[in-house]
């Protein structure tokens, strides 16, 4: 995000290695997850910043495009879902509110 009119960007060289088997491999940064691109500070103010107005304004905002914001919503619903264990559910209930 800007600061006033000065545009701020974090920059960083984040060490590498190649693996016959794998490819180039980077090390895991403790700022942000792998291909976010973004600080997980900046991740947490969009996550404020979405509670509050539709995805569109907030890419306007913040100057990004709206699918690299639904990127950072979806990734913490995906990684909840991997760990998910529904093996012992038997029943599920659904009221007419729901």
């Amino acid at each position: 995000m800007d600061f006033f009119q000065h545009a701020a960007y974090l920059t960083a060289r984040v060490p590498r290695c190649k693996c016959e088997q794998h490819g180039v491999q980077t090390v895991d940064v403790p700022w942000g997850w792998k291909g976010s691109g973004f600080t997980l500070r900046f991740e947490a103010l969009i996550m404020v910043l979405v509670g509050a107005m539709p995805v569109n304004a907030v890419a306007r905002l913040v100057g990004e495009h709206d699918t690299r914001i639904w990127r950072v919503l979806k990734h913490p619903v995906e990684a909840a879902w991997a760990k998910l264990d529904c093996s012992k559910v038997e029943t599920i209930c659904v009221d007419e509110k729901s």
